[in-house]
């Protein structure tokens, strides 16, 4: 008899965060509890912690039943997020069925025909900007989708669709030159003028991009050249990968959508930047623009409106659900009383550090602590009033402490399973966590050294305020 092979599979995306709340679950037991004290500042209304004020507490480890609970807590703390989702599944549920989406990536993939190349790098740049200026994340998830159908009918698979919006995003965000949700927060914790260094910051940034399109772009031609190279060959197929988008016409009613489509998007860029709009306000912004796209595209049927409504939101369900359990790993933490253990073991090291190796120190302290506090104006809040400290007493400027802060929660974002941005963009995309990490992951390793090239030249120059 022939001897079946033993192949270990590595774990869906799923699996590996139940698995993890486990993990954390029995950390409960083992990493003592402590806190520290807390304050309210006045200037920003945000609860910060008081650097010297660490203490032990008593034990609260989370059993069996906590651990099961976990999950409906986290989504119950993630609602706004999962709520977000599936508002936004349902509306452009109704866009792709309308059918102006195909007709129009067919246009333009018809334009690039032989320059596929150039889309990405276009694409890239600004979501970079999007997300250096006014801190675009979240309200990238609507883009997944749409970026998916252009890239698979280029001949790419999905990963790339998630690069292009995700990374893209974040190859602007984690430096961030005017992004008011890290470096804006930090800077006022850390009582730097607000935006300053910004110099710096956007150097950090191009090159901190270039790389993202570079490392992007590679696997993309890789992957055309021969799909079977790909990390998700083999995987199943979903509905999007057998979208075909040649020789689509573009209608005068596919125009009038995508005028529609436009307009929606420069007021969510207005609504963002000057009224800080946020997911509430987007998520309304969002609808309105379903409903006038279901009333074009289906006649005034409100009936096949809310139908299609229904079925782009339930496609939303696994992204939701990975969002909560992403969520139910910090609502361990946050029971056993560990969150703050850990910020203090992973930054009193960084005391006996000096110059250069403690700016290193403090950016990969920040990457780990990102495991634990994905939000960036949570993580803010937690470590910059410590990190702000740790600058004062070993010499270096608090803008890089700053900037440590900064691009350890942004860069590591891109292989943080408790992100609910990348989460939910791969749960869209149907990209398995394990597969995503092996395209991430160098790219991470790759950004950390640029980072650390620029933390190095902001010590030696003595990067001030200014």
């Amino acid at each position: 008899m022939e001897k079946k092979k033993w192949k270990l599979k590595p774990p869906t995306t799923t699996a590996l965060l139940m698995f993890m709340i486990v993990l954390v679950g029995l950390l409960t037991y083992i990493v003592p509890a402590g806190q520290y004290d807390r304050v309210m500042d006045e200037k920003t209304g945000r609860e910060l912690i008081v650097a010297d004020s660490f203490s032990y507490t008593e034990q609260t480890p989370v059993g069996i039943g906590g651990i099961l609970s976990s999950v409906f807590g986290g989504i119950v703390g993630a609602a706004e997020i999962i709520a977000f989702v599936f508002i936004v599944g349902g509306v452009f549920g109704v866009v792709v069925k309308s059918g102006a989406i195909n007709a129009a990536l067919a246009k333009l993939i018809a334009r690039l025909k032989g320059r596929e190349s150039l889309f990405i790098i276009i694409a890239m740049t600004a979501f970079a900007i999007g997300g250096a200026t006014f801190g675009m994340a979240e309200e990238t998830l609507p883009f997944v989708a749409i970026v998916l159908a252009a890239t698979i009918a280029m001949g790419y698979d999905r990963i790339i669709a998630v690069s292009i919006v995700v990374v893209g995003v974040y190859a602007g965000y984690s430096a961030g030159p005017l992004n008011p949700f890290n470096v804006g927060i930090a800077q006022g914790i850390a009582e730097l003028p607000l935006f300053s260094g910004i110099g710096l910051r956007t150097v950090l940034m191009i090159g901190g991009l270039v790389i993202a399109i570079h490392h992007t772009l590679r696997y993309a031609k890789k992957v055309k050249a021969d799909p079977k190279s790909g990390l998700l060959f083999g995987e199943a197929a979903i509905e999007t990968d057998a979208i075909v988008l040649v020789n689509t016409e573009m209608t005068s009613q596919h125009k009038w959508i995508m005028a529609v489509l436009g307009l929606s998007l420069v007021a969510l860029v207005f609504g963002v930047l000057k009224y800080g709009w946020y997911l509430g306000e987007i998520s309304a912004l969002m609808l309105l623009m379903g409903i006038i796209v279901g009333m074009i595209a289906f006649k005034g049927s409100f009936n096949q409106f809310t139908d299609e409504f229904m079925k782009g939101a339930a496609d939303m369900t696994a992204a939701a659900l990975i969002i909560g359990l992403s969520r139910a790993i910090l609502v361990v933490m946050e029971e056993g009383h560990i969150i703050d253990t850990l910020v203090y073991a992973v930054s009193v090291p960084l005391g006996s550090l000096h110059s250069v190796f403690a700016a290193w120190g403090m950016y990969l302290s920040q990457g780990l602590i990102n495991f634990i506090i994905p939000s960036s104006t949570g993580q803010a809040a937690v470590v910059m009033p410590i990190m702000s400290s740790i600058s004062d007493v070993i010499g270096i400027n608090r803008q890089i402490a700053v900037q440590a802060f900064q691009s350890g929660d942004g860069y590591w974002n891109m292989i943080t399973p408790t992100h609910p941005v990348l989460m939910a963009a791969l749960g869209i995309a149907a990209v398995p966590f394990g597969k995503w990490l092996r395209f991430a992951g160098p790219l991470v390793l790759k950004w950390t050294i640029w980072t650390m090239i620029i933390l190095a030249v902001g010590v030696m120059i003595d990067w001030g305020p200014y």
